[in-house]
């Protein structure tokens, strides 16, 4: 280490700077001159500021307070100071969160002694008075706090100082000892790291600076004995890691330890999937869970992304058991992982989980190479992990703008995946997005959408924005590099939206924006649209359950099975989707057709044709004569209230494709809101229902688009 960079030294020499200039200082009568920041912790830089409390007894505000800091000012020293009483400073406690844990360190320098402990002692009673009521703000200020700042793990510039992870948290554990609420924090190496790396970048810097940005960190990296950079960032991010799970284990600490509200109140279980149950907000399995269903980890990964909910802790060690999945995933357990990928909101959340405990890597073999790992482009301000998890969430977001969801996330899950090997990383990810396809058991089209989507995300942008996107010779471009494939340049578009954005402040940029928009919407009008074929369905009676026997073997023997319906109009179909949300299955796929004969409303002829595969969420099997039992009786045959959600309509002459957040009823609240109709197809990629059907003549397009959004999407 350099001796002339010594970072110990450099606080030391600093904060006896200050002590002997605060020395200097001559004081009102009667006053005291407390520190709090920096130097009251004897952690000052020689760019710190000077954060000053002059305490006085009520009714003795001293004069001519200006007169006290002029030493100060003279030394060039950045001043903060204020003047109050005892209890104006336990006041702040209850008035500002973040002026609170200021406080909390208050440390007497001179004048009257006896003066600072009282404020001391009141300060510290009105802290523990006010976090026990207050709790849940302390922690809303944090949370926002990382929202602005990011988390020091993560990110490529991480704010040592204000980062999820870094010194703040560190003063809200201590803080929260305080209040008797946890135990003080046991990271005095990780917090001499921290500390160590912000005196360093203030020296760089030549200022006071949190955001170690990679100019300076290159400097800060040798002083501190590292051999770059990266090896500098892998440890603060193990050190922040450290330091968020303490503090996410005292906030947890905290809250248990907080006065509860008396009366007996009876716990809420609420069935979410096979073995999942919501309880009392949060996710835990049922009371005899089958543990030996390699399925049962994403079911509980999915239910937390659907959901929002939190997972407990308990519940994440008991997955740890759990066996691994087949080297090829079921198609209901696919599905669960591309639920886990849907959530623009909880996905990120979700995903860490999984990985904290072991459980990511299992699905996704290939993130063990990026965890943690710094880019080598100094745009990003993520770590390739981070970026990719918030570049899925990006798209997450576009879900019911593509075609195809699924594949778009699991694009945007591996775009960057082959980054840190010898070979291009475009090349590198599009060989294991095509191993994940296979695993994932999509079909060998869709593998190669999303192997060109990987193989190509770079070299779009780069047609956008280094070539006119109105020439032949730039849609050629475009179209030879996407296969001449109209679902790949939907995706394509919304794929380099997310990655641009996620990438880092202006990278998205106009030029690149309106290069896309142009080239995109070229490519759309070349290829030709499919038209949409429509289903044939051959139903075997008037309600018909079939479990599908080649799973006969498989885990979703008593989960997944077909079933069919004839009827005399389509109306009708309505008792079919209230009886299958009553029971509570899942509708994965649907097939309707109307015949001709519908129109004459014949009794004697089946004019509407139905069949779905549904998945029983419960696990608890299938029983064909229960079920027409039940329809008969006519007990369910209204459909569920449902959420609003995003929704979005395409038109290809008659035939309309409505996409939708997919939730239980969703497929019998659209068919009642429909104009006479001759087929329907159902999907459900993505967690997003896509639906496609041809209507009848003399619909109007303005009317149906109006009655479709007032059911799906609530407005």
């Amino acid at each position: 280490m350099n001796p002339t960079f010594d970072p110990t030294q450099l606080r030391t020499e600093a904060n006896e700077k200050a002590l002997s200039l605060l020395g200097s200082l001559v004081l009102p009568p009667g006053t005291a001159l407390a520190a709090t920041g920096s130097l009251a912790r004897g952690e000052m830089t020689p760019k710190s500021d000077l954060d000053l409390v002059l305490i006085h007894t009520p009714g003795d505000t001293p004069s001519d307070v200006d007169e006290v800091w002029y030493p100060i000012w003279d030394a060039k020293m950045r001043l903060d100071y204020s003047v109050r009483t005892p209890d104006e400073c336990a006041g702040m406690i209850s008035a500002d969160s973040t002026a609170a844990l200021a406080l909390l360190d208050l440390t007497h320098i001179a004048g009257n002694e006896e003066l600072t402990a009282e404020a001391r002692r009141k300060v510290l009673d009105t802290w523990r008075r006010e976090v026990k009521k207050n709790f849940n703000d302390v922690v809303d200020t944090a949370i926002a706090r990382w929202r602005r700042s990011g988390s020091v793990v993560t990110m490529t510039r991480p704010d040592l100082k204000h980062g999820r992870g870094g010194l703040r948290d560190l003063d809200l554990i201590n803080a929260l000892a305080l209040a008797n609420l946890c135990n003080r924090a046991q990271l005095d190496e990780e917090r001499r790291l921290l500390l160590d790396a912000r005196t360093l970048l203030h020296v760089h810097a030549g200022r006071a600076r949190d955001v170690l940005d990679p100019e300076f960190a290159v400097d800060v990296a040798l002083d501190l004995g590292f051999e770059d950079r990266y090896e500098l960032s892998r440890a603060l991010a193990q050190a922040s890691k450290k330091i968020d799970d303490a503090l996410t284990e005292s906030l947890n600490l905290a809250r248990n330890m907080l006065p509860r509200r008396t009366g007996i109140r009876r716990t809420v279980r609420r069935p979410i999937d096979a073995d999942v149950v919501d309880v009392d907000g949060e996710i835990t399995l049922s009371r005899r869970p089958d543990l030996t269903d390699p399925g049962l980890v994403l079911r509980v990964a999915a239910a937390a992304a659907r959901t929002g909910l939190p997972v407990t802790e308990a519940t994440w060690q008991r997955l740890q058991t759990v066996p691994p999945l087949p080297e090829r995933f079921t198609p209901v357990v696919a599905s669960d992982f591309f639920t886990v990928l849907s959530s623009p909101e909880n996905t990120s959340r979700v995903v860490e989980k999984l990985d904290e405990y072991g459980l990511w890597t299992g699905l996704v073999p290939e993130w063990e190479h990026i965890r943690g790992l710094m880019p080598r482009e100094p745009i990003h301000v993520h770590t390739i992990d981070r970026h990719s998890l918030v570049v899925v969430g990006n798209c997450a977001a576009q879900g019911v703008s593509v075609p195809r969801p699924d594949l778009l996330y699991l694009a945007a899950l591996y775009h960057d995946i082959g980054k840190g090997y010898d070979r291009p990383h475009e090349e590198v990810g599009a060989e294991f997005v095509r191993a994940a396809a296979d695993r994932l058991g999509l079909s060998p089209q869709d593998a190669r959408v999303v192997e060109t989507l990987v193989a190509q995300h770079t070299r779009i942008p780069q047609i956008a924005t280094t070539m006119d996107p109105t020439s032949d010779e730039a849609l050629h471009a475009v179209l030879e590099a996407l296969g001449y494939d109209y679902l790949a340049v939907d995706l394509m578009e919304a794929l380099v939206e997310a990655d641009s954005t996620g990438t880092g402040p202006g990278v998205f940029s106009s030029a690149l924006r309106a290069g896309l928009r142009t080239l995109s919407t070229r490519a759309r009008e070349r290829l030709s649209r499919i038209v949409p074929a429509p289903p044939t369905v051959k139903t075997r009676g008037a309600l018909t359950l079939d479990v599908d026997q080649s799973r006969a073997m498989t885990s979703e023997a008593e989960t997944t099975a077909t079933l069919g319906w004839r009827g005399d109009y389509l109306r009708e179909s309505v008792r079919v989707f209230a009886l299958v949300a009553a029971k509570g299955w899942n509708i994965d796929s649907a097939e309707l057709v109307v015949h001709e004969a519908a129109s004459k409303a014949s009794e004697s002829t089946a004019n509407v044709e139905l069949s779905m595969r549904v998945y029983n969420t419960l696990g608890t099997g299938y029983d064909e004569n229960e079920l027409v039992q039940t329809y008969k009786s006519g007990v369910f045959s209204a459909l569920p209230e449902i959420a609003g959600a995003l929704t979005a309509t395409f038109w290809d002459g008659d035939v309309l494709e409505v996409r939708t957040t997919d939730r239980r009823g969703a497929l019998g609240t659209l068919i009642g809101a429909l104009p006479p109709l001759r087929w329907l197809r159902m999907s459900n990629p993505g967690a997003t229902m896509i639906v496609q059907c041809a209507l009848e003549p003399g619909f109007d397009r303005a009317v149906v688009e109006r009655e479709v959004t007032k059911a799906l999407a609530n407005r």
